[in-house]
């Protein structure tokens, strides 16, 4: 192989390793990221392992055995939290999570005793001449990521089926969501059709593990917000409400008028009013003043106040995660996101993602 080609293949690796790295460091604003970060560690060696093959690493003297820590075995389980937390409200990492990766505990540790056996013996082991073993590390985590694909697909296409205004998709947004799911699922293609079908698509794997790489880190140098999630908004403390029953509300479908009322949002960008009322909302959707205020305590658990003010704090982050966007002071994103003063955007910001907004972009 030409210098020129394992050059990149160090560089894309040490990119790969880097960010994962970064990922795997401990963050407050989303631990899907970890998941993402093991699956991206696991990768990067792979291509790194591609490049000490290409350059006599593996047999050079005083080396570090980098590609015991590689596992295939890490990938499935940690797609599957990965998917889980970006999909499931409120979920967190619990002791039979950590059971998934036992499997990739044990081929460490057994790859990490049988090299250091191998460096002193005569007669060195090969593992992956023991048929049992070549199946468990080589076969099974291509089919197991498979099926997690499968039920990784199912669960994003729920999601994406759900109703407007209830809780769905959790963590990153979903368009980059499915884009890494994309990638995932085209790599684990490449993966059964080399592992299980033996085609010759190595090169091709090579190929893409070394375009991500270098995609995914240019995405991270350039602080693109790829890697950023929505901000946790806290719900409004339940409030008794003295509106009529839903059946007085009849005339109208609550999932048809929860779209439109987003839409006002997403693409009319009416939060960005500084003196919003529920009466003005209601006449831009059409809809009785009462009726939208129905929607709003029943589907998203918040008064009309709060639920404009989680409009405005959402799109202060997205402004200040925007490149185009950053010669302006905070103060001056709050008043286009529809604030009126300093003190009163300070205050709302906090009780909504329980930071500072000083704090929170810190982080």
């Amino acid at each position: 192989m030409e210098s020129w080609q394992t050059g990149i293949l160090l560089i894309a690796a040490a990119q790969g390793i880097f960010l994962s790295v970064a990922m795997l460091l401990p963050n407050k604003k989303h631990g899907s990221r970890v998941f993402l970060g093991i699956m991206l560690l696991v990768l990067s060696l792979e291509v790194l392992n591609v490049w000490g093959m290409q350059v006599g690493y593996h047999h050079a003297p005083g080396l570090i055995p980098f590609w015991l820590l590689g596992s295939y075995l890490l990938i499935p389980p940690s797609c599957w939290l990965f998917t889980l937390s970006n999909t499931v409200t409120g979920f967190t990492f619990r002791k039979k999570h950590a059971l998934w990766y036992l499997p990739a505990a044990i081929e460490i540790i057994t790859e990490s005793i049988t090299w250091g056996y191998n460096r002193y013996s005569v007669a060195p082991i090969s593992l992956l001449n023991i048929k049992a073993w070549w199946l468990a590390t080589e076969i099974v985590p291509a089919l197991w990521m498979l099926l997690v694909m499968i039920a990784g697909a199912r669960r994003l296409v729920a999601c994406a089926r759900q109703p407007s205004g209830t809780a769905a998709f959790t963590g990153l947004h979903p368009a980059r969501l499915l884009s890494i799911f994309i990638l995932l699922a085209l790599l684990t293609v490449l993966w059964v059709a080399d592992a299980v079908l033996l085609l010759p698509v190595f090169t091709a794997i090579e190929l893409v593990l070394v375009l991500v790489l270098f995609t995914l880190s240019f995405l991270s140098y350039a602080r693109l917000p790829f890697f950023e999630v929505a901000p946790t908004i806290k719900a409004a403390p339940a409030v008794k409400s003295k509106l009529p029953l839903p059946p007085v509300f009849a005339a109208w479908n609550d999932q048809q008028e929860l779209i439109r009322l987003q839409g006002v949002f997403e693409q009319g960008g009416l939060h960005k009013r500084s003196k919003l009322s529920l009466d003005e909302l209601a006449g831009e959707l059409n809809l009785p003043g009462r009726y939208v205020s129905y929607l709003i305590n029943t589907y998203h658990a918040a008064n009309f106040h709060h639920y404009i003010n989680g409009w405005r704090v959402q799109e202060v982050i997205r402004k200040i995660n925007d490149p185009a966007e950053r010669h302006k002071t905070l103060l001056a994103l709050a008043l286009e996101a529809g604030f009126s003063s300093k003190s009163s955007f300070n205050q709302v910001f906090k009780d909504h993602t329980g930071k500072s907004p000083s704090q929170y972009f810190r982080q």
